[in-house]
């Protein structure tokens, strides 16, 4: 009965200056929001330019080292053989 006569004696008036105040805060908590969205999409894209900086320098790397793999077999084989051929 109590929260009857509080809300009898405030009115539609207050009552509609709450949902009022209840919007700015909703619509103020919907930019905070927001602007944090923003801010982690665009840490999110550097994040992402620096993994494709990271995975390009890496197939660089890895084709030098093939490409050295495919030399070094060759070569230690004929250093290899002729390192036997001295010994013997």
């Amino acid at each position: 009965m109590a929260e009857q006569a509080t809300t009898s004696r405030s009115g539609p008036d207050a009552e509609t200056a709450e949902l009022r105040e209840e919007l700015v805060r909703n619509r103020e908590e919907v930019l905070r929001l927001r602007d944090l969205l923003i801010g982690k999409d665009a840490e999110l894209g550097v994040l992402r330019g620096r993994v494709a900086e990271m995975e390009a320098g890496t197939a660089r790397l890895l084709g030098i080292v093939a490409r050295i793999r495919a030399l070094v077999p060759g070569f230690l084989g004929s250093a290899r053989a002729a390192l036997r051929g001295r010994r013997k």
